[in-house]
């Protein structure tokens, strides 16, 4: 048997501090290359985007007008039924506080008045859309969403 030198037994402090700094690295690169959360506003953002897609998908497929009723902190599906707009179940949702939801009430430098009672986004049987532009505010962030005819959102920050 040969005995074991001290200096040759184990890690050196400096090879310790070495594999300490790589794995430091490797982390940060990991966590650098992870997806960041979305922000609330943006999530919301999203939701209202999607609210608006099945809106005239529904449309088609129901073969009715389908409109969403905007207002300051919520909105809501709706038909065109019987003359009149009936609320459809389980459309119906509420934006966490302290975001809002504003209507533009002019569009190409014109003041517009909507018919009384006229829902904010409206598709027809045939799918086509129409709406005012959007704007979701949470402080002093805000996203302004434009429709298109299509049913297309396009979000401006």
């Amino acid at each position: 048997m040969t005995p074991v030198l001290s200096s040759q037994s184990g890690m050196s402090l400096v090879e310790v501090l070495v594999a300490l700094f790589i794995l430091a690295l490797a982390s940060a690169a990991i966590v650098m290359t992870l997806p960041r959360q979305p922000s609330r506003l943006d999530r919301e953002v999203a939701r209202l985007e999607l609210a608006i897609d099945r809106l005239a998908d529904e449309a088609i497929a129901s073969g009715e007008v389908r409109a969403i009723r905007l207002g300051e902190d919520e909105y809501g599906a709706e038909a065109w039924r019987g003359s009149r707009w009936v609320a459809l179940p389980r459309s119906a949702h509420t934006l966490p506080p302290p975001l809002t939801i504003s209507v533009s009430t002019t569009r190409r430098g014109l003041q517009e008045s909507d018919p009384k009672d006229w829902p904010h986004i409206v598709a027809d049987a045939t799918g086509i859309v129409s709406a005012r532009p959007l704007t979701l505010t949470e402080g002093t962030d805000r996203r302004v969403l434009t429709v298109s005819s299509s049913g297309m959102v396009e979000v401006e920050r």
